[in-house]
């Protein structure tokens, strides 16, 4: 996976506010990649931007309902949590989309807004989806930092 696709990615999903969700499949549209592209990406690159506001096609983040409770009660979301199951060992909460998603449009012009410099640097558009493998060992000149972006 090169550093681009990654930081388009990750890009797309600091721009979304605080309170809403998207999911993985809007992402995808965004920047040019499929859902799982993005999944991955977030599971490997994710902990430094906001994770818990992304979202699968149900509005949940499996095997993450301990860790998103606190972010989701912090930011609103919770209070549109449609259900809470118990899937053994693990709570997976959802969240009802249609009251906390982002407007998609609005998301659109702020993520081509903070990927322009991506596209003009470097010479291409966002490039299309990829069934491209991502390695199993992360680049680690391009993990992010604290602050949010890349080192």
């Amino acid at each position: 996976m090169d550093d681009l696709r990654v930081e388009r990615i990750l890009r797309a999903v600091e721009c979304v506010p605080a309170g809403c969700v998207t999911t993985y499949g809007t992402i995808g549209r965004l920047v040019g990649e499929s859902p799982r592209v993005v999944g991955n990406v977030m599971a490997r690159w994710g902990s430094n931007v906001p994770w818990w506001r992304v979202v699968n096609a149900r509005g949940e983040i499996p095997g993450h309902g301990h860790r998103v409770r606190d972010h989701w009660v912090r930011e609103g979301q919770l209070a549109a949590a449609a259900a809470a199951a118990d899937t053994g060992n693990e709570v997976t909460l959802r969240v009802r989309l249609a009251e906390v998603a982002v407007d998609e449009e609005a998301l659109r012009a702020d993520v081509e807004r903070v990927t322009e410099d991506l596209r003009h640097d470097h010479g291409q558009e966002a490039s299309g989806t990829s069934s491209e493998d991502i390695p199993e060992t992360p680049d680690r000149s391009s993990t992010r930092t604290g602050t949010g972006r890349l080192k």
